[in-house]
């Protein structure tokens, strides 16, 4: 069985069609919501379209690490999809990433190719974070349209300066595994999560792969905070401080210093990456 997570604020727009995705022929699937107060309407439509769902409702909002981990817990799957509520799988996607999970016994993580709606490519993987992987993604963002910021070209030139991650938008994760290393760091509330579970996958000596022929449609950005650097950035600092050298972590606080000034920065550090 495949235990399907989904973490939801205020998704109504989205969660639908991400839900009807997941109906037809395919593995045996439960799927979990897990609600983070939401006030949208969204938990009501997910009650009355989808009965078969479990909801995990929650009266604040847990940040996506700690919510999936919760879900984690009651989940009943070999292996885990986690989705994103602004996500949907196209036909056969789930089924192509779940026989490539089998196939492979020490593969930890398996992600999909990510498709923009209108069917643009997305970057489903990115290079090591630090900061070489930042400025070489950042050159990469300007071609994210292109074949070949996809392709077997760029991959070599990531791999220069470290290993790949994977974005948690849509991937299919083996449920020992994910609990081996303790899921998600709950010290990140929103971003670099997913690049700090990668990390540790591959440190306790999993493979993370990518299943090109699985294809996933992502709206992207819906999950956007409203503050985004007062969860970004304490978040950044905190995956730097735990996985990068100490080098490369000062001269990132510098950089942030110089750019936000000193009691921005200074208030990131106290929240310890989260809100």
């Amino acid at each position: 069985m495949i235990s399907v997570i989904i973490v939801n604020h205020n998704g109504e727009v989205h969660l639908r069609r991400c839900l009807e995705s997941l109906r037809g022929p395919g593995p045996e699937l439960e799927v979990l919501v897990v609600d983070n107060a939401s006030s949208d309407g969204s938990l009501g439509m997910v009650r009355e379209v989808f009965p078969e769902v479990r909801v995990l409702e929650q009266n604040r909002n847990l940040g996506f690490g700690a919510a999936n981990n919760l879900a984690a817990i009651e989940a009943r799957g070999e292996s885990l999809l986690l989705l994103n509520a602004d996500a949907w799988l196209e036909a056969g996607a789930l089924q192509r990433l779940h026989e490539r999970l089998l196939r492979e016994d020490r593969l930890a993580l398996v992600a999909p190719t990510l498709l923009y709606p209108d069917g643009r490519r997305q970057f489903a993987w990115s290079p090591e974070r630090g900061v070489a992987g930042e400025a070489l993604q950042r050159l990469r963002n300007l071609f994210e349209n292109r074949s070949w910021a996809h392709g077997a070209f760029m991959r070599t030139a990531s791999r220069l300066v470290g290993r790949l991650w994977f974005t948690a938008a849509c991937v299919l994760v083996r449920g020992d595994a994910y609990e081996a290393v303790g899921g998600f760091d709950e010290r990140f509330f929103m971003y670099f999560e997913d690049v700090d579970l990668c990390v540790r996958l591959e440190n306790a000596g999993w493979g993370l792969a990518q299943e090109p022929n699985a294809v996933v449609r992502h709206a992207g950005g819906f999950a956007r905070h409203p503050h985004v650097d007062d969860v970004y950035r304490p978040s950044q600092l905190r995956y730097y401080a735990l996985h990068r050298p100490r080098w490369e972590a000062q001269l990132v606080e510098r950089r942030l210093r110089r750019r936000y000034g000193d009691a921005a920065v200074d208030g990131w550090v106290e929240k310890d990456g989260a809100p």
